[in-house]
């Protein structure tokens, strides 16, 4: 049975409300609703679709069995800035079709292979205008080529099949109920100016602060829509409006250490962003943190409670436990060192259904139609169909500390054959990831909990974490993120804010650390967990994701994480490894 969801009719041009239905041929129709009136756009996709299911074969090879056409189209402007100047400013927009093309069946197709090198179709560039011959020409283009590719991949997956006995019987693509919907925002206003005088005002507040060796201001407002149809009666139109304000800063501690911060603030409205006033606050508070840890003493090696507040226990969950959530399926490899290669990043979780993977007080939701706490900004996790076409759903994923599940896209996983409607992008990624905790305490209790643990093993101090690094303003340490997105090197970021705390209640900063081996199973010791949360807005990738060619993999999408402090009874935090650069040779020439 088909599912049709009506909304209000989009605002913009070229967004008509419509519906899909597909024959038992699998050929695809255009109906309109009443008043309705077809663009260019959907004219052309909807006609080459159809052409394409009815005609498109090669020789005696196989016809596609499934097509999905999914075009973004952006309309963008942004500034960057430092020291209160604008460096760069740009104003565009583009529009990208991407080709979902696969031959063979739902049980085997040419998808979820890995043959060495990477075998998706980059998107195809559309017109900007709504010619209807250039959109079915370049249409068409790219439906040729990205048939020509499938067959080439099912050939060349059948062959590495044939040297491999199979264990797990898994379709390559779930059967799904056909669903259509049209679900726009308010249009966002690209002002240039307002972004330009933005980064301008935030930049201004690095001026004569010499003890900062880089700095950075990006604004930016960004329309995107995405248009989807596909061969079995999916179709949606969905609008992502962003306003973002990213600010990065390094140095250099007086060993040389490198040390880097940032401030970072999205919403999907303009007037959803802190003010004017408020990013200068923070872009301030930033730039003084900067200058204590130049002078931080670095803290050599500890083994011990360490409390995770704020912003850190979001990242903490960001980069350590929200990948380990996602359904990733392991292709077909036909090269044994790539297989070895791939089975280093496999997602754990995918054997420990059923089992215990955090402390017994927590659970997770992740949910795409979580409202907002306190009545604040839409979570930018949100919409309400996923990137396959299926509507978005709340999917429970940890009950009283147990695994009940994954997030899951149309390629489905063993035990979990159905999506999840968390496909974003190219892969099945967190929506509104939303952690609570039975008995949660009041801070001043959660801080009484970690000096007591310390009491008890009479040490001297515990560490409190309040700032963790992000993969997304990776900065100097862009190498970690690479390293981390295949599935190697440091799991954490490094701490941007960590304090030793003594039993009298007094704090000391310590300079950069890392925590070298943080893994998702320390999650299941979590001592205690505060009453409050923190809301956190992010970007969450998966581990290995640029190695999964063949399948979904790769990509990362907004999410927000609302999580409380967490309080751990061991955890070791040391300063990073390897050598230190040296400090620049002359100081800042404006230095006195």
């Amino acid at each position: 049975m088909m599912r049709v969801q009506r909304t209000r009719p989009s605002p913009h041009m070229l967004k008509p409300a419509m519906r899909f239905a597909a024959t038992a041929a699998v050929v695809v129709g255009l109906a309109l609703n009443a008043g309705a009136q077809e663009s260019a756009l959907m004219r052309a996709l909807g006609d080459e679709m159809k052409r394409t299911m009815a005609e498109l074969q090669l020789d005696e090879a196989e016809k596609p069995y499934f097509v999905a056409y999914r075009v973004v189209e952006n309309a963008s402007t942004s500034a960057t800035a430092t020291g209160g100047g604008a460096i760069n400013q740009w104003q565009g927009q583009n529009r990208r079709l991407q080709v979902e093309l696969r031959v063979g069946s739902h049980a085997l197709d040419n998808t979820n292979y890995f043959g060495g090198r990477p075998s998706f179709q980059p998107p195809a560039s559309l017109p900007l205008t709504d010619d209807y011959e250039q959109l079915r020409r370049r249409i068409w283009l790219a439906t040729d080529a990205a048939y020509k590719s499938a067959l080439d991949e099912l050939a060349a997956k059948k062959a590495a099949l044939q040297n491999k006995t199979s264990v797990e019987e898994v379709a390559d693509l779930s059967a799904e109920e056909p669903f259509q919907t049209v679900a726009p925002q308010p249009e966002l206003a690209l002002a240039t100016d307002r972004v330009v005088a933005l980064a301008n005002d935030i930049s201004a507040a690095f001026q004569g602060q010499v003890h900062v060796f880089r700095s950075q201001v990006a604004v930016g407002a960004r329309q995107s829509t995405i248009t989807y149809l596909n061969s079995e009666g999916s179709s949606f139109v969905r609008d992502e409006p962003l306003a973002y304000v990213h600010v990065t800063a390094s140095t250099q501690a007086e060993d040389g250490t490198e040390l880097t911060d940032f401030v970072a603030a999205e919403a999907r409205a303009w007037e959803h962003l802190p003010s004017q006033k408020e990013l200068v606050a923070r872009t301030t508070r930033m730039i003084g943190t900067l200058a204590e840890l130049r002078t931080a003493p670095a803290l050599e090696r500890y083994t011990g409670p360490v409390l995770f507040e704020g912003q850190a226990a979001a990242e903490l969950v960001a980069q350590v436990l929200a990948p380990r959530f996602m359904g990733l399926r392991m292709p077909v490899v036909d090269n044994p060192m790539f297989e070895r290669a791939l089975e280093q990043v496999r997602n754990p979780f995918l054997d420990k259904l059923g089992a215990r993977v955090l402390a017994r007080s927590l659970s997770v939701v992740d949910d795409p139609g979580a409202a907002a706490p306190d009545d604040g900004p839409p979570m930018l996790g949100s919409y309400s169909v996923d990137d396959d076409g299926v509507p978005a759903t709340r999917t429970s994923l940890v009950q009283n500390g147990i695994l009940k599940t994954l997030l899951t896209s149309r390629n489905p996983v063993p035990d979990l054959p159905k999506s999840s409607g968390n496909r974003r992008g190219d892969a099945p990624l967190p929506s509104n990831l939303l952690i609570t905790a039975k008995n949660g305490l009041p801070a001043d209790e959660l801080r009484a909990e970690l000096l007591a643990l310390v009491a008890e093993r009479g040490a001297e101090h515990g560490i409190v974490v309040r700032r963790i690094g992000s993969p997304r303003m990776a900065g100097a340490d862009g190498f970690m993120m690479m390293a981390m997105a295949m599935g190697q090197g440091a799991k954490v970021m490094p701490l941007t804010l960590a304090y030793k705390v003594f039993p009298d209640g007094r704090e000391e900063l310590v300079g950069k650390a890392t925590l070298p081996t943080f893994t998702e199973g320390q999650f299941k010791d979590v001592i205690a967990a505060s009453a409050a949360h923190t809301r956190y807005d992010t970007t969450v990738a998966p581990v290995g994701g640029a190695m999964l060619g063949g399948g979904v993999g790769g990509g990362s999408a907004l999410t927000t994480i609302v999580t409380p402090d967490f309080l751990f009874e061991d955890v070791t935090v040391r300063r990073p490894p390897g050598n230190i650069p040296r400090p620049p040779v002359a100081p800042h020439p404006l230095a006195k």
